[in-house]
């Protein structure tokens, strides 16, 4: 691995605020574990001839002022835990090349040294590797960011800012902390909770009730082993959005309601709940709480809410009527004002406690929800044509899930113990089961031998290809502070369903067998190389990990 680039220090300035209880939790839990790797970001897929590290230097020096956030590092002030601007920060520093050997399985070991790699602390705690050598016409950036420092939609806007393509997003005019605000001599919690509609408040008061709930558990054959690999698939994005046109849900919505008729596919009959129907399968969902004042801020706005995913309904289309009733309550704004002031308000102690009790929540399901990138990305005139969510995984996990929709596609990731490495492919379970939905509603249910939609094939992406590994949101893991519907996941609150994954926003609006497999294939993806089935094992540290924003 190449680390180089020294040069002059680029100067940034910006309103620097003190951790929030979540950011807290991620530092808290990383000193306390320090194999533990709060990492989250995405592998950018790259079509063109490698260009080196310095044009790759020379775009994020110029861009880097349009996220000001990027120069904030951990710091301490009278013994305190502090966000500081770094005196000596350079941009170009950031930068690391990575040279691999010619063929994806070179690429896949690159990428899986990457993701237990540490960051250093001393300084702003992101970077991005240049990994080429694998392909005479493709590389990839592989852009890495501490969770505590970036939630789900700060990852989003830090890849917009230095690789979108178009003018750059205006930062909002820094402003003073508020009188009474967190930080300041005269905070008042009670301050943060007027004005809250009182349905609002009954509903989380609701979650907190049904959290106390059983969820769903099963068993593998084997213990947890530390060591992970990415799975990922991509459908057409017309396709979860066509279907939830029909049925009065979102995107977000069918995404999750896929993912519980996947793993209902996945789950081993003998490894099945206890006791049995009686219990739910539930996710804890992020919600993005960053007001647009504080769209470049350093730290996470996030909270979550425990999401039940009907994984008993009768019929998929069930599912998602069912999903989107349970979510159309997290997407009024008097849940966000909850959420937001549970988020300033909580202490940080309690918000860890609940982090690393729901580590042990073995059966807990880490989501990011449906991330959007809104625009296309490039480095130079070399067009980005795959982006994919990187997750880390805490405590007793199995796997986490993430959705990000780029250019027409919408990619599933899932990281995944590599105990489970008999139990199917939980990312093409999932492209299938959207798959079956979007005909089931739009054609018709598909015969056995009918041949692959027109609107596109169903593609399995493995995190790494010959067009660019792949590699959250959100993760999802850590997330944001307990709130009444759950305690918080080292990603943000969580509910006794499990914690959530560093994640995104939510926005207001059996196992394949070979025939299956070969149907999710086309003859685009094979010539573009730029989706592809693969598989990349994480040897080090369980690290795993962003609702909608699209």
């Amino acid at each position: 691995m190449t680390m180089t680039g020294p040069s002059p220090a680029v100067p940034v300035t910006t309103t620097v605020p003190r951790p929030s209880a979540v950011d807290g939790c991620f530092l808290s839990y990383e000193r306390d574990e320090p194999g533990f790797r709060p990492y989250v970001g995405a592998v950018l897929e790259v079509t063109g001839s490698c260009p080196g590290p310095d044009p790759v230097r020379a775009q994020i020096a110029e861009r880097v002022a349009r996220m000001p956030s990027l120069a904030c590092r951990v710091g301490l002030r009278d013994g305190r835990t502090v966000w500081e601007l770094d005196p000596g920060f350079d941009p170009r520093r950031h930068v690391h090349e990575v040279r691999v050997d010619e063929g994806p399985a070179s690429l896949d070991r690159a990428v899986d040294a990457l993701l237990g790699e540490p960051i250093d602390a001393g300084a702003p705690r992101w970077g991005v590797w240049l990994l080429h050598g694998h392909s005479p016409d493709r590389y990839a950036l592989f852009y890495r960011a501490h969770h505590a420092a970036q939630d789900g939609q700060a990852v989003l806007d830090a890849l917009t800012a230095l690789f979108g393509v178009g003018p750059a997003v205006p930062p909002r005019t820094p402003v003073a902390e508020a009188p009474g605000g967190r930080g300041t001599g005269g905070f008042n919690p009670l301050a943060r909770v007027r004005n809250i509609p009182a349905r609002a408040v009954a509903r989380n008061a609701a979650d907190t009730v049904r959290g106390l709930r059983s969820t769903l558990t099963w068993t593998p054959h084997h213990p947890l082993t530390g060591r992970t690999r990415l799975l990922s698939a991509a459908v057409p994005a017309s396709w979860p959005r066509d279907v939830a046109g029909a049925l009065g849900a979102t995107p977000n919505d069918v995404c999750l309601a896929a993912l519980a008729e996947a793993v209902r596919e996945w789950v081993p009959a003998e490894w099945q709940a206890r006791p049995g129907r009686g219990r739910e399968l539930h996710v804890a969902l992020p919600v993005s709480l960053r007001p647009p004042e504080e769209r470049f801020a350093v730290g996470n706005r996030v909270s979550a809410v425990r999401v039940p995913l009907s994984y008993w309904a009768a019929s998929p289309t069930d599912r998602v009527v069912a999903v989107a009733r349970a979510t159309r309550r997290v997407r009024t704004e008097g849940m966000r004002r909850v959420l937001r002031a549970q988020l300033e308000c909580l202490p940080e102690w309690l918000v860890y406690r609940f982090v690393r009790q729901s580590c042990a929540a073995s059966s807990a399901v880490d989501t990011s929800g449906l991330l959007r990138v809104p625009r296309r990305l490039a480095l130079g005139a070399d067009p980005v044509e795959g982006v994919v969510p990187t997750l880390f995984l805490h405590g007793d996990h199995h796997f986490a899930v993430s959705f990000l929709s780029y250019q027409g596609r919408v990619r599933v990731s899932f990281t995944v113990d590599r105990a489970l490495d008999d139990a199917g492919d939980l990312a093409a379970l999932w492209a299938g089961a959207v798959e079956r939905l979007w005909r089931e509603v739009t054609v018709g249910p598909r015969g056995p031998h009918d041949p692959v939609s027109p609107a596109g094939p169903v593609s399995p992406a493995g995190p790494v290809s010959p067009a660019g590994p792949v590699s959250p949101a959100g993760p999802v893991s850590p997330a944001g502070p307990v709130s009444p519907a759950g305690p918080v996941s080292p990603a943000g609150p969580i509910s006794p369903a499990g914690p959530i994954s560093p994640a995104g926003p939510i926005s207001p609006a059996g196992p394949a067998g070979p025939a299956d497999r070969s149907s999710h294939e086309s003859r685009e993806i094979r010539e573009s190389h730029v989706e592809h089935a693969h598989h990349v094992e994480h040897r080090g540290t369980h690290a795993s990990r962003p609702g909608e924003n699209s």
